[in-house]
């Protein structure tokens, strides 16, 4: 298990390079940039949870409040006391997963934990444990809380004639915690990767590398309730990052995640500088058949149309023949890809869909900035729903890459503003 006992442990003094973290003003989110090749995965772990210390007084509070709002967001509907989520019941999936960590990422994890160290496993306590720090880097592989969605042109539906991906992520809003968007730089030669998230996390769910292979992974519920992980299974939250960090080709992503053993369901964008897939990774399938690729061409279940074969996109549901049916009876789901459609569709039908028209569908509110009652991708956090709080979008080819941040409290109508991230390669 991982626990800690006994006191807070105190923290050892910085050592030098290792981890950075600043405000960049133009691109309206914080850059951490870790270089793994100037100290240990440990010791940047526990740089990064200083720095964070240091500069947001307040995480360890409102990071202890959001596990609670979490666990309390997945329990809606759910009155059996048996089957509502609890911390303890996060903790022990997430001790379930540990074992399959990569050693490196262990690392960071523990490294965060010297910082982040109170004793005592207490949700709204204001203080945040090793465990609870632990349980919120992987909290959607623990309490599958996510709502997102990820589209791609490619080929001769880009004007560049590369792709070009857009990626929504969704939760539910939490204005405090919306200021704290970040893109990560993971420095580490070959290996090198870079994400974007919120401060706290090291396995962004949004992934890219110095050979131009993209991975953003979306949560689909393979059952009426989440599961839980068990012991043996992998983190696909982790697992993103290690994928992407160690391939080359879209082929070799698409191989091994496809082959992980996964406890939760899960849908990947996969996506290089010519084209881009759908990994749906569905737990109700027997084991060795659960991870499959989806393509612009392929064939879908019953009920379902996609006739663009120069783009591809995702919500939080498995469209392949024979997957678990998440899709048509959730309006979040099925208005929303038809949203896709219905703009993909407009723009291809003028001609090869630009970077900037690419950001004009990702920031999509529709009529009222609601996804289960208009399609909006941009969400705005009305009537229940969850809120975008980052929209990202880029290009393969250049490593052009914009972002737009959350509306908490907007009004409809509504259209987001993207600050430029990158304008070239963020490894050089």
């Amino acid at each position: 298990m991982f626990f800690l006992l006994g006191g807070a442990a105190p923290v050892p003094a910085a050592g030098p390079g290792g981890v950075t973290l600043a405000y960049d003003q133009k691109a309206g989110c914080y850059r951490v940039d870790f270089d793994l090749t100037a100290v240990t995965h440990r010791e940047a772990g526990r740089q990064y949870a200083a720095a964070i210390r240091g500069k947001f007084p307040k995480f360890e509070t409102l990071t202890d409040r959001f596990l609670q709002e979490t666990i309390d967001d997945v329990n809606k509907g759910i009155a059996d006391p048996a089957r509502r989520m609890t911390f303890a019941k996060a903790l022990t999936a997430a001790n379930a997963l540990r074992k399959n960590i990569p050693r490196d990422y262990r690392e960071e994890i523990d490294g965060m934990g010297l910082v982040f160290s109170w004793p005592v496993d207490k949700l709204g306590d204001g203080h945040l444990s090793a465990n609870e720090n632990f349980v919120s880097l992987i909290f959607e592989d623990v309490t599958q809380a996510a709502a997102c969605s990820a589209a791609a042109v490619f080929g001769r539906g880009s004007d560049t004639g590369r792709t070009i991906v857009g990626r929504n992520n969704d939760w539910p809003p939490n204005k405090e915690m919306d200021s704290w968007n970040a893109m990560f730089v993971f420095h580490n030669g070959d290996r090198s990767s870079a994400g974007n998230g919120m401060i706290g996390e090291l396995f962004p769910n949004n992934v890219f590398n110095r050979h131009h292979l993209f991975g953003g992974s979306l949560d689909s519920w393979p059952a009426s309730e989440p599961s839980i992980p068990r012991h043996g299974a992998r983190s696909p939250t982790i697992d993103l990052r290690w994928v992407i960090e160690n391939s080359r080709t879209l082929a070799e992503a698409e191989k091994a995640l496809a082959r992980r053993d996964y406890g939760t369901g899960s849908l990947i964008l996969l996506a290089d500088a010519d084209t881009a897939h759908v990994l749906e990774y569905d737990t109700s399938r027997p084991s060795g058949q659960r991870g499959k690729l989806r393509s612009s061409t392929t064939k879908l279940r019953d009920g379902i149309t996609w006739d663009l074969p120069d783009a591809i996109a995702s919500v939080n549901s498995f469209l392949l023949p024979g997957a678990f049916p998440n899709h048509v009876a959730d309006a979040h789901n099925h208005l929303r890809l038809e949203s896709f459609r219905k703009l993909l569709r407009r723009d291809l039908g003028e001609g090869p869909v630009t970077l900037g028209q690419m950001k004009d569908i990702m920031g999509y509110t529709s009529r009222d900035g609601c996804a289960a009652t208009s399609g909006a991708l941009f969400r705005l956090g009305i009537k229940n729903d969850s809120a975008t709080f980052q929209s990202l979008v880029m290009r393969m080819d250049s490593f052009e890459t914009w972002m737009a941040y959350s509306a908490y409290g907007a009004k409809w109508p509504y259209r987001p503003v993207y600050h430029k991230i990158f304008s070239g390669d963020p490894f050089r």
